[in-house]
């Protein structure tokens, strides 16, 4: 059983290494919100691998690299807090003076790494776990910190929660809000856990061992599943752009929309960009991106092939049109090659152009 327990550990320990890297590489992409779970995940397995190490008495080989000394708790405050105002506004961008708040947590990898160097080589003991300061600083600190953020998760989730009666009810809205509050109740009862044990010296850190697995599972099946459950969906810009074009009428201007693309079908001009539709309306492109959007819950390329689609659909079902090709149709239509129509056509209609031809 106990070397079942060590293979479970290491193997999770193994895919969350693999989580956190892909996760904190989205740094690159400016996506600061995956970036800043990446950090929390790296701590969640370094914490995880740390219990592995402890089982297997890895931490008195000799040749024993301190890899544990990595996983600060002093990380993952700041990392929260700023994975939540990632996550709350509509425009984060953070600041180079934000990473300061992870001074700390470099600090405390630097004296315990000296610390830890000097009694290996030189048998000098610094005696860090029995001194109060430290304890307070790297355990209690944390802790703390902790609540504070989540008191400030709380006030978000409950601005958004106003927010959220004013935007469109779409199955990505839903999961988006569900994913916070899902996020706010495991981080509150490994706070709650955390301080029990931290504070009250309560016996839960075989719990606290069982969410973190929990946690770091989850994340990685999610990883590989469904990988879009790390981005922020555009929802939050909804609020900001609503107050830039506050002028203009949604609903008239969503009928004119219409009546460009069903009377007028602008969608048979190959090659149609979101530019030209805003020249023929008069409108700011981001409005017109914004009116298909919110209103119509799709983006503007599918909006577009949803009527060229129905349309070439039409023709070929039509007598008087037998003697089109399926490229004369697809060019009428408003494609610009054969092989574009035909795989477009099958994404949404689950066939291929000829077989409604046989039909």
């Amino acid at each position: 059983m106990q070397n079942f327990e060590q293979i479970i550990l290491l193997l999770i320990s193994g895919q969350g290494m693999i989580l956190s890297i892909a996760l904190l590489s989205f740094l690159f992409k400016k996506k600061y919100s995956t970036f800043f779970l990446g950090l929390i995940t790296t701590v969640v397995t370094l914490e995880i691998l740390n219990i592995w190490g402890m089982r297997v008495s890895y931490h008195s080989l000799k040749t024993a690299f301190p890899y544990w000394l990595f996983g600060s708790y002093l990380i993952i405050p700041p990392a929260l807090w700023l994975f939540v105002k990632s996550n709350t506004q509509p425009i984060f961008h953070p600041k180079p003076k934000s990473f300061i708040l992870f001074v700390p947590a470099l600090v405390e990898i630097t004296i315990e790494f000296l610390s830890f160097y000097f009694y290996k080589l030189l048998a000098v003991n610094f005696h860090l776990t029995e001194n109060q300061f430290w304890f307070t600083f790297t355990e209690i600190l944390p802790v703390i910190s902790m609540v504070m953020v989540l008191v400030f998760f709380a006030k978000e989730l409950n601005k958004l929660k106003i927010k959220q009666k004013q935007l469109p009810k779409t199955k990505n809205n839903s999961f988006y809000f569900f994913k916070l509050y899902t996020f706010f109740v495991f981080f509150s009862l490994l706070t709650l856990f955390w301080l029990l044990a931290t504070l009250f010296n309560f016996k839960v850190y075989y719990i606290i061992e069982i969410g973190l697995i929990t946690f770091l599972f989850l994340l990685g099946y999610i990883g590989i599943f469904q990988p879009s459950f790390f981005d922020v969906p555009k929802v939050l810009t909804v609020d900001t752009l609503s107050q830039k074009f506050s002028h203009f009428d949604d609903k008239k201007e969503l009928k004119r929309l219409k009546a460009l693309f069903e009377d007028e079908k602008i969608f048979t001009k190959q090659k149609l960009a979101l530019k030209d539709v805003a020249i023929q309306l008069n409108l700011p492109e981001r409005y017109v991106s914004r009116l298909i959007n919110l209103h119509l819950n799709s983006s503007f390329i599918t909006y577009v092939n949803s009527f060229r689609v129905t349309y070439a659909l039409k023709q070929i079902k039509n007598p008087s049109e037998r003697n089109k090709t399926l490229l004369g149709i697809a060019m009428d239509s408003g494609f610009n090659s054969k092989s574009s129509f035909n795989k477009v056509f099958k994404s949404m209609t689950g066939k291929k152009p000829s077989d409604f031809l046989s039909s």
